[in-house]
């Protein structure tokens, strides 16, 4: 198995276990508008697993060194390979796990609606298109492409983070 799925792998399991988390505390079911906030702590995770994962791939090239572009790669990858793998997690859990996910959200959605002055027609145009948003199949195909563009974004600072073991550099120190 190559180093770049396995992070994929650990971060696959570990997101899994952290939705998991969020919905058997009520965080996405009836506490959803507090789990909006907690969800943040997943972009942690993201960025602990790629940190080790870039990290890895590095240190397994010779001499420690890794281009720049090459680091951003393979968090990229990672995040890609992830991002495909949890979206078939995301698929089984919003159809079987938490199966009133939407309806959760729409009850969430309608208070803020209805603060900021939508009307009864607006929220039902809202809550029709939210709808379709939420189902499993939708939700299974925005989860890889939100997780390789948060992971590229996460990839280009970690990759200006990490330094090479043999020069003891970073690749901004590297190019000053």
């Amino acid at each position: 198995m190559s180093t770049k799925f396995f992070y994929a792998l650990v971060l696959t399991i570990a997101t899994t276990v952290f939705q998991l988390l969020l919905f058997f505390t009520g965080l996405q079911t009836e506490h959803l508008a507090t789990g909006q906030y907690v969800q943040w702590f997943g972009v942690a995770i993201d960025a602990v697993v790629l940190w080790l994962g870039i990290k890895a791939v590095r240190d397994e090239h010779p001499g420690g060194t890794l281009t720049y572009g090459r680091r951003v790669g393979a968090g990229v990858l990672i995040s890609l390979y992830s991002g495909l793998m949890s979206a078939v997690y995301t698929y089984l859990h919003v159809k079987f796990i938490n199966v009133n996910f939407a309806e959760y959200t729409i009850d969430m959605l309608r208070v803020k609606w209805a603060a900021a002055g939508l009307g009864e027609p607006q929220m039902a145009q809202a809550e029709k298109m939210t709808r379709m948003m939420l189902a499993p199949g939708v939700q299974a195909m925005l989860v890889p492409v939100f997780t390789v563009i948060v992971g590229t974004l996460l990839s280009l600072i970690i990759a200006a983070l990490i330094a090479d073991t043999a020069k003891g550099t970073t690749a901004s120190e590297s190019a000053a």
